[in-house]
């Protein structure tokens, strides 16, 4: 009895796989494929903002960098001496 339960139980293991290659997934439904649509949409948008101000950073970083470097030195005055009375 014992070896005819083994049997089965083998049996059973060895075709789940096979069942579970031939099962399919449903379709999706017309409102869940505009979901996707919507949030692939969305993301897509993100990204880009986020880059543009990614960009948009480096760019300012850039000009300020810049304009340090082509500003002339600052004009310091010459100390005064203290008045002697």
């Amino acid at each position: 009895m014992r070896f005819i339960m083994m049997g089965v139980a083998a049996a059973a293991l060895a075709a789940a796989p096979a069942f579970a290659q031939i099962e399919r997934l449903p379709e999706t439904s017309r409102s869940e494929a505009q979901s996707n649509a919507i949030n692939n949409s969305l993301n897509a948008q993100s990204r880009s903002r986020i880059q543009t101000q990614q960009n948009q950073f480096e760019i300012n970083s850039l000009r300020n960098e810049n304009a340090i470097r082509s500003a002339p030195p600052p004009v310091v005055a010459p100390p005064v001496a203290p008045a002697i009375r």
